[in-house]
């Protein structure tokens, strides 16, 4: 999340740039509130909702647990062939994924717990696809470990790095997450993705494994600074301010104006705004100056 206040009010908008919640989405698990269990809004005008960060935030993060708990295979899109080769995308919807960043993530994150491809290429510009065989999904959805599945499931524990240790030492999105407040590594990489951290758009150092997944490392300073920078967050009209501040003396103090960017900013400000909250801030600052 951007924000530290529990009580501030988020609309569908401030809650879709903070968890990544459609307001389509959001409207129709309001609708269906009775099964989906949506909180009340707690301050409506009109047609429009309103929800305290402190509630519609440990709402969807069940919600979204509860979710992912659920099989969504159903029986029939497993019949066929078992020497039928399914692309990613096919095996990601085939297991109920609207995106291949979950299947992608297992491959990288949890080795041993989904099979690993049975026939890989190699493009002419060096993208790898991946192919399985029907046959190889089948037999891990029936023995999948969750809902249903008696055997117990081995997951390692997930070692969450603490603010002490070498400052330099580079550390994943998996182990970044929970020191940035967030449920798992899948939601750090789309928050940041969509501007929400700008502070982490460029990492340390960008690792490639052998199945030719890429990962993104950052040094622990930066994700300390980023953490705690956003557990002191102030009101967002401070936010506002010092991003306008930071915005004048760097464009002021640039010999190029033009090298002020969103991500340097963002860098030496940690915690203080998305992307497009920055981008406001300069647009703003270069106005202020010519019109000065």
């Amino acid at each position: 999340m951007t924000g530290t206040d529990e009580n501030e009010l988020l609309d569908a908008k401030k809650i879709q740039d903070e968890f990544g919640l459609s307001p389509s989405r959001l409207s129709e698990l309001y609708r269906d509130r009775a099964t989906t269990g949506c909180p009340e809004p707690d301050h409506v005008e009109g047609r429009r909702r309103w929800w305290k960060r402190g509630v519609i935030g440990p709402y969807l993060a069940r919600y979204r647990t509860a979710k992912a708990s659920q099989s969504s295979v159903r029986p029939s899109l497993l019949d066929g062939p078992r020497d039928r080769l399914l692309k990613t995308s096919d095996v990601a919807k085939l297991l109920g994924h609207k995106r291949t960043v979950t299947l992608l993530g297992w491959l990288q994150d949890r080795p041993g717990y989904f099979p690993a491809p049975d026939v890989v290429e190699t493009t002419e510009g060096g993208r790898l696809r991946r192919f399985w065989y029907l046959g190889t999904v089948s037999d891990w959805v029936d023995q999948r470990p969750g809902p249903g599945n008696t055997e117990s499931k081995t997951r390692a524990e997930a070692v969450v790095p603490t603010e002490d240790g070498d400052p330099e030492e580079l550390l994943d999105t998996k182990q970044a997450a929970p020191m940035l407040g967030y449920s798992s590594h899948l939601e750090l990489n789309r928050a940041i993705a969509r501007g929400i951290l700008p502070e982490l758009a460029e990492p340390d150092e960008v690792v490639r494994s052998d199945k030719g997944l890429t990962s993104n490392r950052y040094k622990r300073r930066r994700v300390v600074a980023l953490a705690r920078a956003r557990q002191q967050a102030p009101a967002s009209s401070a936010l506002a301010q010092g991003r306008m501040e930071a915005a004048l003396h760097a464009l002021r103090a640039a010999a190029d104006p033009n090298t002020v960017t969103v991500t340097a900013l963002a860098e030496a400000h940690p915690g203080h705004g998305s992307t497009t909250a920055w981008k406001n801030s300069i647009d703003e600052a270069r106005r202020t100056i010519q019109a000065g």
